[in-house]
Order: structure tokens, then sequence, then C-alpha cells
């Protein structure tokens, strides 16, 4: 097309850009500015003997001495073997409660997603704090319960590293699950039929038919787990220290808050080596998929078929009802419990007084209200900016997408800390963005980055599946580009995008590391509050902080509930009538 010809190419949700503006130079640039230059400058900050931004030499002591130094050998190992085996069990726990939700007719399979909400929306820091009241070895109620009834002390040892482990798991498989459930609820079974007419059982078939077909999103679940076992901090910092277990994170931040200055150069050295790792990651998730099809969302409309459990639903029941106890119920109980205790450990003068305590500092109800502000508006932005990337993806060439996928993971290869140093870098070398530095913008900007790589795994699975052939009915019934996306496809993503958008804000309420490093002077946000309460062993009253931001992330779920049922009767007129636009549908 000739650029004088040419004409405005109109984006999804409405966007428009000039012919010389395409949506692959538009998505190319939107990665550049917030995930490439950061990271160009983290590198830059390796060679550095001070951070980019401030005089000084270029120097190469970090690459010399940061893998011989004391401790970083045992670091990477550690992490290594965290993320290897915490995102293996958890994927198989994960899939396997999204397969008994979703395809089976399992006793109490509707408390799954409830129960492993919660478990999700809890942070990582509270949700260790959590395992850590239940099972210290001195002051763990589970412990004192036993020394009570049986006369044995010490029973339980969660800060060891099974108990790391363990914590880790279940923490996990909430993450997993939730990313699992859209995928497996959009199964058709379409291609179920012609395996069931050829004699093979429904558990066969799934296994054999509709497994393999969730090969993006479980690939993409492996490889979320693994990076995210990689850069593992809040749990190891609650559950593995007394142990002296350190990995590749608490190593970064040991670096940048040593004693003996912030080292910033071997910092960035370890996280190059974390991206590295991920770089390895996707080229295997890549050569793994290939130019294979996944497409499970067609025309013609079919609901799954439930796979008939019989005489093992008590069994599978029980299980759910267990793994819920042992995921949610008791680390959550936990910290509630300990929110109305005087101190941990001590049984006995109970009351509502950190509750109050907590409420009386002027800077508590503030930080609720920004936190919940920031977490909704960087969720929405987040989901937003994953679903465009993941549609203008869907054209690129393998090539191109794989490189698009690698980008993305960049900052989630980076910890809390090292991204918000990076961010702060990447603003701090254009002198027209320094007075940025230390305002909520730039808090805003390093946690939409910080989220984005998360959403756009939400997003690309479920783009995934969506069959272009509606999209091309649309077209060859008269309407654009935009209209079919808007009309078609964003109403089959809007499950998706609704759940990716609550993870997303919900990933943002609990994050520690970036507002810490990035606040204003008077910007306060309920971690950093929790993390102030901590931090002076007022345990209890981190507890009840915790305890209310866990009943406001409740509150806006049950409002978005509301929403999306009345939003759900549209959605679902839009997809049954879908077939009517399909090729002989």
């Amino acid at each position: 097309m000739q650029l004088s010809q040419a004409r405005p190419v109109t984006l999804p949700f409405g966007l428009r850009l000039s012919a010389r503006f395409t949506p692959r130079l538009f998505l190319y640039t939107i990665l550049l500015v917030m995930m490439v230059w950061p990271a160009i400058m983290l590198a830059v900050g390796s060679f550095r003997s001070v951070p980019p931004g401030f005089e000084g030499g270029w120097t190469l002591d970090a690459w010399r001495t940061t893998f011989s130094g004391p401790g970083v050998s045992s670091a990477i190992y550690n992490s290594l073997l965290i993320s290897v085996i915490t995102t293996a069990l958890a994927t198989f726990f994960a899939a396997a409660l999204a397969f008994l939700s979703e395809r089976t007719d399992a006793p109490a399979k509707r408390l799954i997603l409830p129960g492993l909400l919660i478990t999700f929306a809890t942070p990582p820091l509270f949700y260790g704090l959590g395992y850590a009241f239940l099972g210290n070895q001195y002051t763990g109620w589970l412990n004192n319960l036993a020394q009570w009834a049986i006369g044995g002390s010490g029973l339980v040892d969660i800060e060891t590293w099974p108990g790391l482990v363990i914590a880790s798991v279940f923490k996990k498989v909430a993450i997993i699950y939730l990313f699992l459930i859209g995928p497996f609820r959009a199964l058709s079974s379409t291609h179920d039929d012609a395996s069931l007419v050829s004699g093979a059982s429904q558990l066969k078939t799934f296994f054999s038919i509709s497994l393999p077909s969730l090969t993006p999103a479980l690939s993409g679940a492996v490889l979320l787990g693994l990076v995210g076992g990689l850069q593992a901090f809040d749990l190891v910092l609650i559950l593995g220290w007394p142990q002296s277990i350190d990995v590749i994170a608490t190593r970064i931040m040991t670096f940048i808050t040593g004693l003996g200055g912030p080292d910033y150069a071997k910092a960035s050295v370890l996280s190059i080596f974390l991206v590295g790792i991920v770089a390895v990651l996707c080229l295997l998730q890549a050569k793994l998929l290939g130019r294979r099809n996944f497409v499970t969302i067609v025309g013609k409309n079919s609901a799954p078929r439930l796979v008939h459990l019989r005489g093992s639903r008590p069994f599978f029941g029980t299980a759910i009802l267990l793994f819920l106890l042992l995921a949610t119920v008791l680390p959550i109980g936990s910290v509630l419990f300990t929110s109305f205790q005087p101190i941990p450990g001590v049984y006995e003068n109970f009351s509502w007084r950190h509750y109050q305590n907590i409420f009386a500092l002027p800077r508590v109800t503030s930080a609720i209200s920004l936190t919940f502000a920031i977490s909704i508006g960087v969720g929405f932005v987040s989901m937003f900016l994953a679903i465009l990337i993941a549609q203008i993806s869907k054209s690129l060439s393998a090539r191109e997408f794989s490189l698009v996928r690698f980008i993305t993971y960049i900052p989630l290869a980076m910890p809390g800390a090292v991204t918000a140093v990076a961010i702060s870098w990447a603003v701090i070398s254009f002198p027209g963005l320094k007075q940025l530095y230390g305002t909520s913008a730039l808090l805003v900007l390093a946690l939409v980055i910080g989220v984005v790589p998360f959403a756009i795994q939400v997003a690309n699975a479920a783009v995934v599946q969506v069959s272009n052939e509606l999209q091309e009915a649309a077209w060859m019934s008269g309407a654009s580009r935009s209209r079919s996306f808007l009309d078609i496809t964003l109403w089959l993503l809007a499950p998706s995008f609704f759940a990716g958008w609550f993870m997303a804000a919900v990933l943002v309420s609990g994050n520690l590391e970036i507002p810490l490093l990035l606040k204003a002077p008077d910007l306060n946000l309920i971690a950093t509050v929790v993390y102030n309460l901590n931090s002076t062993s007022d345990y209890s009253a981190a507890s009840a902080l915790l305890v209310v931001l866990l009943l406001a992330e409740f509150a806006v779920l049950l409002s978005a509930f509301f929403i999306w049922r009345l939003l759900a009767k549209v959605y679902l007129h839009r997809k049954n009538s879908l077939h009517a636009l399909a090729l002989g549908g």
C-alpha cells in the first residue's frame, strides 16, 4: 500500500493509528519504552561504579566478582531447586483442581474457586506469616495445641526446607489454578465427540484430546511458575532465613541494602543472570508450541462434557476439602487468630484493640483508599495492554512472537527491588523526566511494568483459543476489523479479561518491594504500612491490617461478581449467536 493512499489503521478497543504507524510498530514502541529500555539501563548499571545518571566510571568488577562472592552459588542453587520442585508440584495440583472443578461432577468443587481466590489474594509475605504463626517451633499455635493435648513440643517446624516448599506450593497452586481455569472452561466438546463415538472413555478422551489443546496455557503456567520460583522472596524471608536459606532475590536485596552500602552493579549482574534463564525457558516453550493449532473456541457452540466420577466422588470430595484446609483455612485462619492475640503465643486477653489501634493511625485510612485506587487502575491498564499486545502478536510470525514473548518476560525475571532500580535508572537517564522520581506517577509506571507480563500470560492463553474464523465471518458480513473485535473477540475474552484484571489488582495490592523503594515521602500504601508494623515486631497489628486488606479485596471481588452477573446475560447472548456468523454455522 502506498503511504500517500493509506488510510488510518484501527486497532482493538477503537485505537486509530496512521498508516505510517502500524499495529506492529505500535507494539514494538510499547515494548521498547516500557520493558526494553529499563532492562538496557539495568545492563548499563552492571558496568558502572555508580547508578546511571550519576558521575562515575566504567568497570568490569561486578562481572568478575559477583558469582564468586560468598553465598551467591548457594543462592542460585537454592532458587533453581525451589523453582523446579514447587512448579512441578503446583502445576500438577492446579491442573487436577481445574479438571475437577470444570470437567467433573466432584462434590465440593464449587468451593475450589473461592478458596483459591482467598489464597491468591493473600500477599506472599503474610501467607508466610500465617504458616509461621501456625507452625513455629516455639510459639506456633499448632505446636501449642499439641503440647496441651498430648504433652509433646515442637512437633511441627514450618521454618525449614520442607515447610518452605509446602507453603510455596500451596501459594503457587492458587496462581496457576486461576491461570488455567479460563482455558479449561473454554474447552469445547466438538473434538471430544469423535473420540467418544470411536469408543474411548470420557477420561481417556480428556487426556488424549482436550489436555493437549491446553498446551499453551499449561506451558505458560509452567513458565510463569518457574520464573516466579526463581525470584521467590517473601516466603523465603519468613520461612527460610531462620534456617539460613538464601536465594537469588534475597541475595540481590542484600546487595542493595547491605551494611557496606548499596552495590547496584552486582544486583544488576544477578538480575541479568535471571533474564538469561528466562530467555532459555522462552525458547524451550516456543520450540514446544511450534506452529501447532490450539483453537478450541470456534463458530459452532458446544459446552464441554462432564466426566462422571461415580463411586470415587467421596474420595475426590474429601481430597478437595483437605487441600483447601491446608492451603487456605489454616494459614488465613492463623492470621485472623493472631490479630486478636496480645502477642503470638499468648492465649488470653483476646480483643479488638489491634483493629482499633491501626485505624487510629492517620496514615492507615489514606493508605487503604490509595492502595485500592492504584490497584484497580493499574490492574485495568495492565490487562488492557495485555489484551492489546496478545491480539497484535497473534498476527506475527513465529520468530517475532517468540521475541515479543521474551521481551514481556524481562520485567518478570527481575525481582521487585531490581525492577524499581531499573525504572529509576531509566527515568533518571532522561533529563526531562527526572522530576518524576519520588512521585506516584513513577510508582504506578513501575507497578504496571511489573504486572503486565503476568497479565499477558492470561491474555495469550485466552486469545490463542479464539478461532480467526469468527472475525473473518464478520468481515465478510461487512463489519470493520475494530467492530468485529469489539463485538466478537472481546466478548469471548471478557471472562479472562475480568479474571486477569482482578488478579493483577491483587498482585499490586500485595506488592511490597516496589512501593517500598519508589514511594514518595508522603505516599503510603498498605504494604508499606504493614511492613513498618512488622519491622517493629508488632505482628498482631500487622495481622489485623492484613485482615482489613483481605476484607476490602473481597468487597471488590463481590462487587465485580455482581457486575459480571449483569454482563453475563449479554455475554451469553452474544456467544450463542456467534455460530450464525461462522462458516457453515
